[in-house]
C-alpha cells in the first residue's frame, strides 16, 4: 500500500512540474501583459475569534465568489519571485449554511494578484489581497460583531494555481474580513478562514 502511494505521488509530482509542451514564447503569450480572463472560487469556512478574547459568533460560510483577472505587467523579475501582477475583480456571495442561510454579497473592485510563474512548472504559488464592500442580514446573526447591512471587506490570502491547455484550477486560502469601520457600534467584526478551489476559464 506504502509503494502504490509513493508512485502515485511521484506521478502526480512528475505530471505537476512537467513543462509546458509549447514553445517558450507561448509560455510569454500565455502570461502577456493586457491578457484576462474569467474564474471563480468555491469554497468553505468558518468564522474565529481574532483577536483572540472577544468570544466572537462561530458561522460555517459557503463562499461563491466569481472573479475577472487582467494582467498589469507580464512577466517580471528574476529567480524566484519571478512572476506577474494582476488585477482580481470579484463579486458574490457567502452564505450562513449553518445558521439559516443568512447571506452577505460582496463585490470587492480593489484586489491584486501576484503570480510566481516558470516556464520550467505547470503550477504556480500566488498571493492575494484586496478591499470591498458587500450588503446583506449577517447583522442579524452577528448582533454583537457587526452592526449594519451594509459592510466592508478586506482579503488576504495565498494559493497554488495548476496550469493545462485550456485553463486552470487552484487550492486557496484567505483570511476574509467584514466589518463596517466604524459606521456604526458595535462594531469588533467578523474574520473567517476560508478554503476554496477555483477554476480559470
Amino acid at each position: 500500500m506504502r509503494f502504490m502511494f509513493a508512485v502515485a505521488t511521484a506521478f502526480c509530482l512528475l505530471l505537476s512540474t512537467h513543462t509546458f509542451t509549447a514553445e517558450a514564447d507561448t509560455f510569454s503569450q500565455r502570461f502577456e501583459k493586457g491578457s484576462s480572463d474569467f474564474g471563480g472560487q468555491f469554497g468553505w469556512g468558518y468564522t474565529f475569534d481574532l483577536p483572540p478574547g472577544r468570544d466572537r459568533i462561530n458561522i460555517g460560510t459557503v463562499f461563491i465568489f466569481p472573479n475577472w483577472q487582467k494582467n498589469l505587467t507580464g512577466l517580471i523579475g528574476e529567480s524566484w519571485y519571478k512572476g506577474a501582477l494582476f488585477y482580481h475583480a470579484e463579486a458574490g456571495v457567502a452564505i450562513a449554511a449553518d445558521r439559516g442561510g443568512n447571506t452577505q454579497w460582496g463585490f470587492s473592485p480593489l484586489m491584486a494578484q501576484y503570480k510566481f510563474l516558470s516556464s520550467d512548472r505547470k503550477w504556480a504559488p500566488n498571493l492575494l489581497a484586496g478591499a470591498g464592500f458587500s450588503y446583506g442580514d449577517w447583522s442579524d446573526l452577528a448582533t454583537r460583531e457587526i452592526a449594519t447591512e451594509f459592510e466592508f471587506l478586506l482579503h488576504i490570502g495565498a494559493g497554488v494555481e495548476f496550469y493545462n491547455q485550456t485553463g486552470a484550477w487552484s487550492l486557496n486560502y484567505r483570511l476574509f474580513h467584514v466589518s463596517n469601520s466604524g459606521i456604526e457600534f458595535p462594531n469588533i467584526g467578523l474574520n473567517a478562514h476560508i478554503f476554496s478551489i477555483g477554476k480559470r476559464f
